[in-house]
This record gives structure tokens, sequence and C-alpha cells, in this order.
């Protein structure tokens, strides 16, 4: 599909690509989002600088806080909801205060979860409930966001918007928190089975491998990603080695003289029905830009079919599995 653009002969990793990378990176980790209500979370987080974590599920309590479960492993549904409380591996909740409740009455609520987690034996864990609590703060405001952050090992921690307010070492702690949501006995029914209802992603997200349609040889790696409830594809990796530092000469406008690799070459595709459309696709041979479509079959949702004014046809991407 790419046959004869250009190397680059200046060094590799320019200051502009890296600088792309991290643009591309938030841009993914921001936008990508599921709505409750009127609230968003993004479909992956990352907690404490370095914790990447998947949206399991979210919902919404009584109109006062939504909040959403963050896994790195899959469950099968509201059943499975004492095993994700007990187990022993990194997840987090991230809770969205939407209406106004006092420090009290939201300290309150964390006691009474508890209490009903532990069918009335929280006495046992007086000590690490009273240690959260203290670090709750003493002023709980309307749009707050609170994330807690368990790790692998026994750190539980507390995070009030960007701040970090404490931690908390026990597992068994850990464990009660989780089941005030999770529980046998939950606080709300419909918000466990919100939380832990099995996600499935948008299966146009994820990294496509492209293929020249005359040859059948691969050709480079497209990442997909959503910004604002649309679509745009950057090239992650060229396959042949010698064309990793390739530049886009050919290309217009702020795409011109761009390393190839980094370069978002689907842009601002839009759902209408079962396909993405009304978008446009960047030749890196020739730095033509095209109106193009992009679609799922529904009986092969590892294949994608791409389709631009120019390319000869539909072209077929082949999703990477993990």
């Amino acid at each position: 599909m790419y046959p004869n653009y250009k190397k680059n002969n200046k060094p590799n990793y320019s200051m502009k690509k890296v600088i792309y990378y991290i643009v591309f990176l938030n841009a993914l980790f921001s936008f990508s989002q599921t709505k409750v209500g009127d609230i968003h979370f993004n479909d992956i987080d990352v907690f404490d600088n370095d914790t990447e974590l998947m949206l399991n599920g979210a919902g919404e309590k009584d109109k006062l806080y939504a909040m959403a479960l963050y896994l790195d492993f899959e469950v099968d549904g509201v059943e499975d909801g004492i095993m994700v409380a007990e187990k022993d591996v990194t997840m987090a909740i991230t809770i969205k205060i939407i209406s106004s409740v006092t420090d009290s009455d939201f300290k309150e609520i964390i006691r009474n979860g508890l209490e009903r987690a532990t069918d009335g034996n929280s006495y046992l864990l007086e000590n690490q409930i009273r240690d959260f609590l203290n670090l709750l703060p003493g002023e709980i405001n309307k749009f707050d966001i609170f994330r807690i952050l368990y790790v692998k090992g026994g750190t539980l921690s507390l995070f009030k918007n960007k701040e970090k307010l404490g931690t908390i070492n026990s597992k068994e702690f850990k464990k009660a928190l989780f089941k005030i949501w999770l529980g046998e006995n939950p606080v709300d029914l419909e918000l466990k089975e919100n939380l832990l209802a099995s996600y499935e992603p948008n299966p146009i997200l994820g990294k496509w491998k492209t293929y020249d349609k005359k040859t059948g040889v691969a050709i480079n790696i497209i990442q997909l990603y959503i910004i604002k409830d649309k679509v745009y594809g950057s090239i992650q990796r060229m396959l042949r080695i010698s064309e990793r530092d390739a530049i886009c000469y050919e290309c217009e406008g702020a795409d011109k003289n761009q390393n190839v690799e980094g370069l978002v070459i689907l842009k601002r595709l839009q759902l209408e029905g079962d396909r993405y459309v009304n978008g446009k696709f960047t030749d890196i041979n020739t730095g033509k830009v095209s109106d193009c479509q992009i679609w799922i079959d529904q009986d092969d949702k590892n294949i994608l079919y791409v389709k631009y004014k120019g390319g000869g046809g539909v072209h077929e991407w082949k999703r990477i599995l993990d």
C-alpha cells in the first residue's frame, strides 16, 4: 500500500516524534470515555502516574455519586463480585461526587457500607476504618473526584482529585471496602450490577496490521483510538526496518516533513449505522488526502475493512491480538 516513500537521513527519535507520542497517549487516555448520566469515565485510566487499568463497569448511586470499577482481568458478571473484592491484584475505584454532600454524610455512607459488608462485624477493622475516614477531607464539594487504588500486596491509597491523601496497609480492609459495592449485601444492587457488567470495548479500538493489497506483504501497525466520538488512527510501527525513520515529504499541511511513524493517517471518522464514515485518509506514499470509511464484519471482529478514494478497492487490516 505504501511502496515508495522516502527515508530520512536525520537521526532517529526526533523531539517532534517524542512530543507527538506524548500528545497521542494523552489523547488516548483522556478522551475514550463511557458516559453514566452526565458523568464521563475514561475507558482506560492511569492511577498514581503509572498504574494503567481498564474500565469494567460504571453506575450511579441515588444522584449522590457516580462510580467506576477498573480492573486488569475479566469478570463474568455480578456473580463475580465477592471474587473481585477478595482478589489480591491491583484494581481501582473512581467516585465522582454529583450532588452536595457533607463530609460527615460521606463518612457515614462509608461506615454504614462497611457494617453491611462485614455482616455487622466492622468493629474487627475499627482501627483501619478510623484511619481511612481520617484521610477523607473536612470538606467535600460537588464534582470532587475520589480514587481508591489497591496495589497487589495490601497497599490501598486514597486520592482526591490529583492529591494523594494517604494509604492503608491491610488486605482485610480492602476486601471489606470493596464489598460495600461488590459484596453479597451491597449498598445498591443495581450499582453492583453496573460495576460488574462484562465490559466490551469498542471493537474498532486497538492495533491493526495493514497489508499491501497487491503483494499481501505486511506494511505497518496502526493504532485506532477515539477522541470525542471520532475515530483516529496513527502509524505506531513500520514493519520494514529500513522504513522506520521514513519522512512523509509529500504530505500536506502540518503532516509535511513529519516522521511516518507517529503520523495520524485516519482522521475524524464518525459512526453512521454500522460504519465509521466521513473521515480522511492520508496516503504516505503520495501525500494525498482522501475520503474514507471503515467497518468491521460482525462475523469476524478481527478484520477491519478500510476503503478510501483511489485505494484500489477495499483493504483488509488484521487485528493484532495481545
